[in-house]
């Protein structure tokens, strides 16, 4: 499962690492504050792998995120991300992203920041999935820019709490109360190629698959079809038959993710899978 998104941020993040060590290659032999030279240097990739820029002004959470909780029912908790769930937050993205976790890992005096600005911006609007009974912090999910025209979801589970119906009811729960709040209808969430626990969770929840977008990964034409050509071997009988629905070549999912849209108010899954991510 997300075979290709891994072997994609290895790739990307090997190509960053190597323009690192160029960097570090090119400094002068007679440089007189290393440590100043070289956290400059890492603290400009981690500013590059954090360029999220929004439009405009987003949508005004404020009033929501200061509420101990946002939603909930029997089973989960949703409540507002704040600073204190920072390390948490930190702890459930580098399960799925390796260049997050090439951040998170640097020596960097900076890497909290990038943390916190994606996480914590105005326009971003995050929660803490807990579970109702144990109040035990099992993912997040929110809204990536509300000052987006179309708002996209994001959500990922720590991978102990996969696959036990946690990310269909919290996406359930999120989107109808947003809906109520906002009077807004219609949202999209990308989903990888080859996850087909999260395609099934979004698709039980009555999600379209409408086309492809763009990888967080891979964004030059260049490198998406270098990636396509070097990975072919990649495709398999479940990437053939999305290619099929979506009238494209299999190629082309490689390089991109699935553009799924969904519209509330969410009725019950039609069935109990989780998302997995």
């Amino acid at each position: 499962m997300d075979r290709i998104y891994a072997k994609a941020q290895r790739e990307q993040t090997n190509a960053i690492l190597q323009e690192i060590l160029d960097k570090l290659d090119a400094l002068p032999s007679d440089t007189s504050d290393w440590k100043g030279a070289v956290q400059k240097i890492l603290d400009e990739s981690i500013q590059r792998g954090n360029d999220k820029t929004f439009a405009k002004a987003g949508w005004d959470f404020s009033s929501e995120k200061s509420q101990d909780v946002f939603t909930n029912d029997s089973v989960v908790v949703l409540r507002p991300i704040t600073i204190d769930d920072l390390e948490f937050y930190r702890f459930v993205r580098i399960q799925y992203s390796q260049i997050h976790r090439s951040v998170y890992n640097s020596p960097s005096e900076n890497k909290m920041d990038f943390v916190s600005r994606e996480a914590l911006a105005p326009e971003v609007f995050y929660c803490i999935i807990e579970t109702a009974q144990r109040k035990l912090p099992i993912g997040y999910l929110g809204i990536k820019d509300t000052s987006a025209k179309l708002w996209e979801l994001a959500i990922e589970l720590d991978g102990k709490a996969t696959h036990q119906g946690f990310g269909s009811r919290s996406i359930r729960l999120f989107l109808n109360e947003i809906q109520r709040i906002t009077g807004k209808s219609d949202y999209k969430a990308a989903v990888e190629v080859d996850n087909i626990p999260s395609q099934k969770c979004f698709e039980s929840l009555g999600a379209k698959l409408v086309g492809l977008c763009n990888s967080a990964v891979l964004k030059t034409e260049e490198e998406k079809e270098r990636f396509e050509s070097q990975n072919l071997d990649l495709i398999d009988d479940h990437i053939t038959s999305l290619a099929q629905r979506l009238h494209i070549a299999p190629r082309k999912l490689l390089s991109h993710v699935l553009d799924y849209r969904l519209i509330c108010p969410l009725g019950e899954p039609m069935s109990n899978r989780s998302c997995g991510t």
